[in-house]
């Protein structure tokens, strides 16, 4: 009878235990989705102290969730306040295994913010070496190349985008112009006009195709 007793009390303390394990989990995830969902409306008002406020206060229970990182990331990047940007945009990056393309583009923002171009360039390589046509990191890339006048590096990444993306506003002004310093008049031509069909007046596309006609 005595060994039924026991038997019967280890079993239903087990049961209380894993009863109370699931509450406990259970109200552990239902707080990380409700601080990530008023954060993402207290950012929707401009309010991004109390924003990052919000997963701060789960963040030592949380600290290896990728999306929290990641979101911290974009809500001290908006504050202006870089270096603790760029922290949570790496930490996200660690702990995707270093797969993530979206961390990668996170970070260039406070990198972006810093002037840090060279390392802005690097990370834009990166993402290439992860996805050769990725939209962003071609377009950024040429138009960093553009800016040095690397005028036929731009055209090359350039050219990427705008394989994929025919009808995109800022590939077919800045191949326009890319052209343009080329010396390829008709090609430069050819996208400050479809350039125009998309943004009827835009002011750089009227005024390249002044010097193009």
């Amino acid at each position: 009878m005595k060994k039924w007793f026991y038997l019967l009390s280890t079993i239903l303390i087990l049961i209380g235990s894993v009863v109370l394990n699931r509450v406990l989990f259970s109200q552990e995830y239902d707080s990380k989705i409700k601080a990530f969902n008023n954060s993402i409306n207290l950012a929707e008002k401009g309010n991004y102290q109390k924003a990052i406020d919000e997963l701060l206060n789960v963040y030592s229970k949380n600290s290896d969730d990728y999306l929290i990182n990641l979101r911290l990331g974009y809500l001290y990047y908006l504050q202006k306040k870089y270096d603790q940007s760029i922290n949570y945009y790496k930490k996200a990056f660690d702990l995707s295994k270093e797969n993530s393309i979206e961390a990668l583009l996170g970070l260039t923002l406070p990198l972006a913010g810093q002037e840090k171009w060279t390392e802005v360039e690097k990370i834009y390589h990166k993402i290439l070496g992860y996805d050769k046509n990725n939209y962003t990191a071609n377009l950024r890339l040429g138009q960093i190349y553009f800016n040095r006048k690397e005028y036929s590096k731009a055209e090359n990444y350039l050219k990427n985008v705008y394989n994929f993306y025919p009808s995109d506003y800022e590939t077919n002004l800045y191949l326009g112009w890319t052209y343009f310093y080329l010396n390829k008049k008709d090609e430069a031509r050819k996208h400050f006009i479809n350039t125009l069909m998309v943004s009827e007046n835009d002011k750089s596309a009227l005024e390249g195709l002044k010097l193009v006609k």
